[in-house]
């Protein structure tokens, strides 16, 4: 593990073996459920928590990967972060993506037959890389003060949601800009 003043992204020569990892993975697929499945585009551009992600939007796929994450946990992303993520897009091309529970069944399964543990989530120690930061909005009750991120916030201007105070059970309102 690198310390967190070492870690910088992925570099040219991994972002390739990554890629060719992930076609490999694809290509061990077309054997074993017997059907050709396409390559699907790859990017490097995941910032936060998560080491991968399968993301469709509209007809299009993509496999996300997170450069930092991968360039401090290199060996562990390869063999863990690459099948995950290709399982996902096995099962929505098999099954569909609305049609299944995101680590369901047929996700397990296709882990399984990839010869890989269906894990959903790696066990990360995030010191040092970059996560997208939000902006907080703070709030109160009848006992206190409680901040809400900007996607809250943004519901209760739009009428859209409340939030209650778990403990005194008070609505939350938006405290006083002047302050």
């Amino acid at each position: 593990m690198k310390d967190q003043t070492d870690i910088s992204p992925v570099t040219k020569s991994q972002r390739t073996q990554i890629i060719r990892a992930t076609n490999d993975a694809i290509a061990k697929a077309d054997k074993i459920f017997h059907q050709s499945f396409a390559t699907v585009p790859i990017h490097f551009d995941l910032q936060g928590k998560s080491a991968g992600m399968y993301q469709v939007k509209g007809t299009n796929k993509r496999i996300r990967y997170n450069p930092w994450i991968f360039a401090k946990y290199y060996e562990e992303s390869l063999s863990n972060t690459v099948v995950h993520e290709v399982a996902h897009y096995l099962v929505d091309c098999l099954w569909g993506i609305n049609k299944v529970k995101p680590h369901g069944r047929e996700w397990k399964n296709t882990m399984r037959l990839m010869g890989a543990e269906p894990v959903v989530r790696g066990d990360y120690d995030l010191t040092g890389i970059p996560r997208r930061q939000y902006r907080s909005f703070k709030y109160l009750c009848d006992c206190r003060s409680h901040e809400l991120t900007i996607i809250r916030h943004r519901k209760v201007k739009a009428h859209r949601a409340r939030y209650l105070c778990k403990i005194c059970h008070g609505e939350l309102t938006q405290a006083s800009l002047d302050v």
